[in-house]
């Protein structure tokens, strides 16, 4: 009488149902990786944008908070008022205070800042002097699918589209800034502009 060998390994029926059990628990693994590294993607993306946000919020709050009733001239001496708004291709220029000087260099302590749109892009410009000084490199400070809108507080209360002062040394009470955000949305910002108006119209 023959004795039967024991078996050893797999048959062929067992491997392909382990090796589709194996391919299964790999496909899910695969998913979890793929959307592990989406969402983290996903949310670096979006921490970005907030980032980039919140700069520029505080940027453009410094310089309207910071603003100073003081007139300038531009690079051919014209003169400016303290706030100009909507001229020259810019969105915005404004005097203003607070300008760090880390170097000591011995310049004064008011700037010309110039805010306005490169092609899509918000950018902003420091002038090295308040009075006819060239126009240095912008800084980009975001990138818009349309250009923004500004409104202006005045004394009163009221809102205007435009800033037209007879007091080149007037400044409203506040800045309303609307940026279109490339999702659609709106990025609107209201900030008190630091001096308000001029010191002989206040009471």
């Amino acid at each position: 009488m023959m004795s039967r060998h024991p078996r050893n390994g797999f048959t062929l029926v067992e491997m392909l149902v382990a090796l589709i059990i194996f391919s299964i628990i790999a496909a899910g693994a695969l998913g979890l990786l793929r959307f592990s590294v989406d969402t983290e993607m996903a949310s670096r993306e979006k921490t970005g944008d907030i980032a980039a946000q919140r700069r520029l919020i505080a940027v453009w709050s410094a310089d309207m908070q910071q603003a100073a009733p003081r007139p300038a001239r531009d690079s051919g001496g014209a003169p400016e008022p303290a706030l100009l708004a909507g001229e020259n291709g810019d969105l915005l220029a404004i005097t203003r205070s607070g300008w760090d000087n880390p170097s000591g260099r011995n310049r004064a302590s008011l700037q010309r800042v110039i805010w306005r749109m490169d092609g899509n892009r918000l950018v902003r410009i420091g002038m090295p002097f308040v009075d006819g000084a060239a126009r240095p490199e912008p800084g980009v400070m975001a990138e818009l699918r349309a250009s923004p809108d500004l409104r202006f507080r005045l004394r009163g209360g009221n809102w205007v589209g435009t800033w037209r002062p007879q007091d080149p040394a007037e400044l409203p009470v506040a800045v309303e800034l609307t940026l279109p955000q490339s999702d659609g949305t709106n990025l609107r910002v209201v900030t008190l502009v630091g001096s308000g108006p001029a010191p002989e119209d206040a009471r």
